[in-house]
């Protein structure tokens, strides 16, 4: 999970940085949000469906609970990289001395 959660970061920053330009181009706010979406679920949840990860569970129900773990480790990056830039804010803000 480590892993997945690591390769989502990654393929997130690499594929915003990447593709701004050509998703822009959609006009359409949630369209947007998909599009940054598809690819760091993709890549999470291959690297989860190669894995160990409770291969008891066949069919349906481990595809299910992949996508499932997969849009939580998307959504626990988002939170991750918001936090980050909030403090990165709130530190800037703290040593240029404040808002006057």
């Amino acid at each position: 999970m480590v892993i997945a959660s690591i390769a989502c970061f990654v393929s997130l920053l690499v594929f915003y940085s990447v593709a701004k330009p050509a998703v822009e181009l959609l006009e359409v706010f949630w369209e947007e949000l998909l599009a940054y979406a598809v690819i760091p679920m993709a890549v999470t949840f291959i690297i989860l469906d190669r894995s160990c990860w409770h291969r008891e569970i066949v069919g349906v129900a481990r595809t299910g609970c992949l996508l499932l773990l997969s849009s939580g480790i998307l959504a626990g990056v988002l939170l991750a990289i918001g936090l980050m830039l909030s403090l990165l804010w709130f530190c800037f803000n703290a040593v240029s001395g404040g808002n006057h």
